[in-house]
């Protein structure tokens, strides 16, 4: 029995992301929120799961809100591990508020015509207990992601999603695509989509993984079969790429490598 698994944002999603530089108020449209998180190893990323249409309607501080609503937040990203009352406790004297959410998310929608809203998320440095940054993501597919998913479901592979991102998008993105809700696992970090592989492949399964950062390394590593792909056209570090067995530039190569395997 054979299994893909895909991350999403940069593998299947052509990712946009407004983020919102806490120190200066300043925008960024930088879509590559690992590589700032990777450059403190003190750095999170806390996924909201509260959709972004909702959260932005809601007042007061960023903290109250996760304070008040510790299911409706993930850690997605660390290099430690840390518990949610970690967080809470770090941001208790930080005034990032939800109009930072708002500014974020006003100006994703104002520069892209995006097809999914990923949501909104927060890269915080927990040693000096600040956000660093507020950030709101969306995408548009890849102009092949239908063609290759569409393919594997002809091919009889059982397909999953596994990615950082909150659950209310990875749904929208399931039903688009024609994969379970079943198999969609959301706000998982680098451990967790490790663990998802390592599953499958206990269950008897013949595993590929496909993914494009450091978020991916574990479950690459882990995969039977490897896939970084590079179409996102992020800089990612050496030891990803050799990590993987294959190096894509775009996600129609994944049907390539299906027909060799």
């Amino acid at each position: 029995m054979k299994s893909i698994v895909f991350d999403n944002a940069g593998t299947i999603l052509e990712r946009v992301t407004a983020l919102l530089d806490m120190s200066t108020k300043k925008i960024l449209f930088e879509t590559n929120t690992i590589g700032i998180t990777n450059q403190k190893n003190d750095r999170i990323i806390v996924v909201i799961q509260t959709p972004t249409p909702e959260i932005i309607k809601e007042h007061g501080t960023i903290h109250d809100f996760l304070k008040e609503h510790p299911t409706q937040f993930e850690i997605s990203y660390s290099h430690e591990r840390f518990s949610k009352n970690d967080v809470i406790n770090a941001v208790c004297n930080d005034k990032s508020s939800i109009e930072d959410i708002k500014t974020s998310a006003k100006s994703l929608i104002d520069k892209y015509n995006i097809e999914i809203c990923s949501g909104s998320a927060l890269i915080i440095d927990m040693k000096k207990g600040r956000i660093d940054y507020v950030y709101t993501a969306g995408g548009m597919f890849f102009k092949d992601t239908r063609k290759v998913i569409d393919y594997i479901n002809k091919l009889g592979l059982n397909i999953y999603i596994a990615s950082g991102d909150n659950k209310q998008s990875l749904s929208k993105i399931a039903s688009i695509l024609n994969i379970p809700q079943s198999n969609i696992f959301d706000t998982r970090d680098m451990r967790g989509k490790q663990e998802i592989v390592e599953m499958l492949q206990k269950n008897g399964n013949y595993v590929y993984m496909v993914g494009n950062n450091t978020n991916d390394q574990l479950a690459i590593k882990q995969a039977n079969c490897g896939i970084l792909t590079l179409e996102q056209g992020e800089t990612v570090p050496d030891s990803l790429i050799k990590s993987s067995d294959y190096t894509i530039n775009s996600i129609i190569e994944v049907i390539h490598i299906l027909k060799e395997d």
